[in-house]
């Protein structure tokens, strides 16, 4: 699976929750309202005439959206089974879609793209995006779209732990229970300096000790604590580590655990810690300059309705809209009362501080 905020060092101070991010559970402080009746959505003329304009563009280009990213593979399925346009993906992590897009002002590649929410504000002060409202505006919270309609984001994520319990005989439930010194050598993550989901443990790690995106100290304190009680291991949790047992409790977001668990055939129990942790949502908008306007449109209207939203689930993130999901698929989700301590940064502006505090921190405590 891509993993999808990867930046390089340079990258690090625009590092940000990705928060972020789905609905099988409930958000912790403000949930969406109930889903409307889709043919209700959009006056049927206008989508048609949509329609016909993105079919006469003919392609669609994005930036982020792999086949094998949160089931894009099976949106893109759907979409070019209805429209019958073509797509070509470039699979970029967020900090460099963003410096992609800036080079290519005035003169388009990208059409769409997919980008953790630490971004929303760079996308509107930069102007990296063309406003546009689709059919379901009204159903998405306010904290995961922008007034204006520069950006909204179509699911979430949350942090948690991924515990094999071949090699775990007591699962870990909290982030206090992760100090124990059963724990010694066998939990792994990303480096926050570099990576945007290790960056987002941490503050998920705040949010559990009494922090939040405006003090990420807890969180850092509490890593202190781990490299001190020698908790974490070396390894980067990749699939192939988790596949080998060389990462028997692993932190990142609960979708990349159950897809893994489902992909590996593996014993991989995802753990919402019950003291708190973040979440991270992910973006979608039509960019500034899009070559194929009325193309990206159209994939919008398909992302954020009942079917594209039930193909996010697929992927093992939530939507960000409350559908119903298929009794099978919703059996694979955590149950919803483990959700009941995630928190939705509010302060978009708090987040890339936030990130390059934990960014700037971690080189004191990782020594």
């Amino acid at each position: 699976m891509k993993i999808k905020l990867a930046f390089s060092f340079l990258m690090v101070a625009a590092l940000v929750l990705l928060l972020s991010a789905c609905q099988p559970a409930p958000v912790a402080e403000e949930a969406p309202p109930a889903a409307a009746e889709a043919d209700a959505a959009v006056p049927a003329d206008a989508m048609a005439t949509l329609i016909e304009a993105a079919k006469a563009e003919g392609e669609i280009v994005s930036y982020g959206l792999p086949d094998d990213w949160v089931n894009y593979g099976g949106m893109w399925a759907v979409y070019e089974s209805k429209y019958g346009i073509t797509h070509l993906d470039t699979d970029m992590g967020s900090g460099e879609i963003i410096a992609a897009l800036q080079a290519e002002k005035g003169a388009g590649v990208a059409d769409i793209t997919d980008l953790g929410v630490n971004f929303a504000n760079q996308v509107v002060q930069d102007g990296l995006s063309q406003p546009y409202k689709h059919a379901y505006w009204d159903e998405i919270p306010d904290y995961a779209k922008d007034a204006n309609g520069a950006w909204s984001a179509a699911y979430w994520g949350a942090i948690g732990f991924c515990v094999n319990t071949d090699l775990v005989e007591n699962v870990p439930m909290s982030w206090a229970d992760l100090l124990d010194e059963q724990y010694q050598g066998m939990v792994s993550m990303k480096d926050p300096r570099k990576s945007g989901t290790a960056n987002s443990v941490v503050l998920g790690a705040a949010f559990g000790n009494g922090g939040d995106e405006s003090n990420v100290q807890p969180g850092l304190d509490y890593f202190a604590e781990m490299i001190a009680k020698g908790q974490l291991n070396a390894v980067s949790p990749g699939t192939s580590q988790i596949q080998a047992g060389e990462a028997p409790i692993a932190l990142f977001w609960d979708f990349d655990c159950l897809s893994k668990a489902e992909e590996l055939g593996m014993p991989l129990q995802l753990v919402i810690p019950s003291d708190g942790t973040v979440a991270g949502l992910y973006t979608q908008f039509v960019t500034a300059d899009a070559p194929h306007p009325n193309a990206a449109k159209l994939l919008l209207e398909l992302e954020f309705s009942d079917e594209g939203q039930l193909a996010y689930a697929q992927g093992f993130t939530h939507p960000i809209r409350n559908i119903e999901l298929p009794a099978d698929l919703a059996a694979k989700f955590p149950p919803a009362s483990a959700y009941d301590n995630v928190h939705f940064p509010q302060d978009f502006s708090m987040l890339t501080s936030a990130a390059e505090a934990i960014a700037s921190g971690w080189e004191s405590i990782a020594q």
